[in-house]
């Protein structure tokens, strides 16, 4: 429902725009038919076709029987009688230039006619304002007259009929007549609508890239319907912005309060060993410790993930990155007698560019390879390429794999393929889970399938910076 300030603004509605801009099509369509007679008609000299000048000499034929030439020429009175569109009247003309006939009002437009339409073997016709003028005929009205006379007709006719008749008797010109008159209009009204609705789309778009700023323009232009939509959507803008802050600090909250408690779990076991010595029983205890320690920092990694991991994202070069991380892994497997081979199919040294998060993003892919490094038996094999504007990188291991079935589950938190592999390792189910959530983040996807090398690969898909 519109506020009282949207009825002080009521003609800025959309629906009052569009009441406004659908009249004022209407007003110049009809507007353009009044006017445009009298801009181009007034100087086109046209011929007369066949059938018409057929008509006009039958009418030269009947002023003959009627005897009307005769009494033109005698100065009998033919034109008080009032005239309609559909009547013809004769105009003469002598040798020496003297008219009969016409009109005082009509004299100039006939003498500029006479001056550009003086081939009597090709008569004219000419529309001067309400005035329709066709000519010139020659006639002798007797017989032993030596000097003929011109005769020219002159009727009242109006310009708009024939502008409207020249539309109907061509549709094409109806056509192209409402495009000249409604495309303009059109587009003003298009332009006032989607202007504002490119901006709320830009802003969205700003809002999912994470950005949650206030856009006051939202809420100043435009109609007074999208200036609403704004306002509202301002308003959720500040909502998310709020409540995204409110769990960070519960968040950091939750975090303080699980570490201080084991915390305080690992002091007691360092005096406890101190005073008692080592054995078997605090040895578990502290294993088992380091674990929780472990899955408490996974959990709260993955949450704040899931909040912010796209709130500090900047454009970083992805082959710079990926360097980085195969130098570290590199020496790790050199520790563990581990072949560790890297297929660089694009060129190194040129410019590939990511939107992103780099530091998370370095944490995902550092993540699937350390965990192939984990099981893998003697050979890890890292694949980089470029394809369709998107960059890939899949890791493959020669260890034992999984079954085709577990491929999806082990993306899900906590999930574990096997549980006595997965104490062994000292992981808790979340490293994948992890994975999944940076790369969907950062819209891309990844997933697992069966290597080339017999045992598991991870592929990780995500769009380029172009």
């Amino acid at each position: 429902m519109l506020n009282w300030k949207s009825k002080i603004y009521f003609p800025n509605t959309l629906s009052f725009r569009i009441f406004i801009f659908f009249w004022l099509s209407f007003f110049l369509f009809f507007g353009l038919i009044l006017v445009l007679p009298f801009l181009f008609n007034n100087n086109s000299y046209l011929e007369l076709s066949q059938k018409d000048i057929s008509v006009y000499h039958n009418e030269i034929v009947d002023s003959i029987r009627t005897k009307e030439l005769t009494k033109i020429i005698n100065g009998v009175d033919i034109l008080s009688k009032e005239e309609t569109t559909d009547d013809i009247r004769p105009i003469l003309v002598d040798k020496q230039g003297l008219i009969w006939g016409a009109k005082e009002n009509e004299v100039p437009f006939i003498r500029e006619f006479m001056v550009n339409s003086a081939n009597q073997t090709n008569p004219l016709q000419k529309i001067f304002y309400n005035t329709l003028i066709v000519g010139p005929f020659v006639i002798h009205l007797e017989l032993e007259q030596k000097d003929p006379y011109f005769i020219y007709f002159v009727s009242k006719i109006n310009p708009q009929q024939e502008i409207v008749e020249l539309f109907f008797d061509n549709p094409i010109f109806i056509f192209l007549f409402i495009m000249f008159i409604s495309t303009p209009i059109l587009w003003g009204l298009s332009h006032s609508i989607s202007k504002p609705l490119r901006n709320l789309q830009n802003a969205t778009q700003m809002v999912a890239s994470g950005h949650f700023s206030i856009d006051k323009s939202l809420e100043e232009s435009g109609t007074v319907e999208l200036r609403e939509v704004g306002k509202s959507f301002n308003h959720m803008t500040e909502a998310l912005d709020s409540l995204i802050s409110h769990q960070k600090v519960l968040l950091s909250s939750i975090s303080h309060e699980l570490r201080t408690p084991l915390t305080r779990l690992q002091l007691s076991l360092a005096l406890l060993r101190r005073t008692e010595g080592d054995s078997t029983i605090l040895q578990r205890i502290e294993k088992e410790s380091k674990l929780i320690d472990k899955m408490v920092n996974d959990i709260l990694l993955l949450s704040r993930q899931q909040l912010n991991s796209h709130l500090t994202c900047s454009i970083f070069l992805i082959n710079e990155l990926l360097i980085d991380i195969f130098d570290n892994i590199e020496f790790e497997a050199s520790q563990k007698k581990i072949d560790f081979n890297v297929i660089w199919e694009i060129d190194v040294n040129q410019k590939y560019m990511i939107n992103g998060n780099e530091e998370l993003l370095d944490s995902a892919i550092e993540n699937v390879i350390r965990n192939a490094l984990k099981y893998t038996k003697s050979y890890l094999e890292v694949k980089v390429r470029i394809e369709d504007g998107y960059f890939f990188i899949s890791v493959d291991d020669n260890g034992e794999g999984i079954p085709e079935s577990e491929y999806q589950n082990i993306f899900r938190p906590f999930y574990r393929v096997d549980e006595a592999r997965t104490i062994n390792t000292g992981g808790v189910g979340l490293g994948l889970a992890i994975v999944d959530n940076i790369v969907t983040e950062h819209q891309g996807k990844v997933w697992a399938e069966k290597s080339h090398l017999g045992g598991l690969r991870v592929s990780i898909r995500l769009p380029l910076w172009l």
